[in-house]
């Protein structure tokens, strides 16, 4: 077998010294060097031109499949346009933009819990002010007077004020209201899963599904934050 060098790896047969020499221009006889000639110059014009067209098309069409944001959504947002209902707990700017599922403005900083009684929701949120769940409640027969509570007992089943047997019972204040004294607190109906009815006795209990009472009964302790909002 001949020798090879590396053109054994899939470059083709090594070049020996005489094919190096052939390749080298003799001496006394140095060959004068090439200059490009018009048609290279041209084909080199005509090859950068095409590539700048060809640039020029895929950005119009990148512009036009490109989602449309409002200039509204980047106002609000600082210029970062976010998902309905951040993760961040970001208030809902007022006006006909607003997303009902956003935190309310001024509902304080901090783990909490704010329920929102014209908006017959509750928001579950962190230390860090994020929004970690949202849910619809039934309010209850009596409104639940509005400011900064905290909660003072944690009950597994009790029955409702109305007489309705309930879990996940967590109470946050008792006041007098319409001259009678009333319990307030957020619990699910027993042994119903979907959305409890709205009670027709008298009751302060904010009403929700199984799945959310678990949910705030778990999030909550003995003395954190119920803001109770308008």
């Amino acid at each position: 077998m001949g020798r090879r060098g590396i053109g054994s790896r899939g470059a083709g047969p090594s070049a020996g010294p005489s094919q190096y020499a052939s390749a080298r221009p003799q001496s006394g006889s140095r060959a004068a060097p090439k200059k490009p000639g018009h048609g290279a110059t041209y084909s080199v014009l005509v090859m950068t031109a095409a590539s700048l067209v060809g640039v020029a098309v895929l950005a119009a069409q990148a512009a036009a499949t490109a989602p449309k944001v409002s200039s509204s959504a980047i106002a609000k947002t600082g210029g970062t346009v976010s998902t309905p209902q951040a993760k961040g707990g970001t208030p809902a700017a007022s006006g006909t933009h607003s997303n009902a599922t956003a935190l309310p403005a001024n509902s304080g900083s901090g783990p909490r819990i704010v329920y929102g009684e014209a908006a017959r929701r509750v928001w579950l949120v962190s230390a860090s002010n994020a929004v970690v769940r949202t849910f619809v409640v039934v309010p209850g027969t009596v409104t639940a007077p509005t400011g900064n509570f905290s909660v003072t007992n944690r009950l597994s089943s009790a029955a409702g004020t109305d007489g309705t047997p309930v879990q996940y019972v967590v109470l946050f204040n008792k006041a007098r209201v319409d001259g009678s004294s009333t319990a307030f607190g957020f619990d699910a109906v027993a042994n119903v899963t979907g959305m409890p009815p709205a009670p027709t006795a008298r009751t302060g209990g904010v009403r929700m599904t199984q799945a959310d009472a678990q949910a705030l009964w778990t999030f909550s302790n003995f003395g954190t934050v119920v803001v109770v909002m308008p």
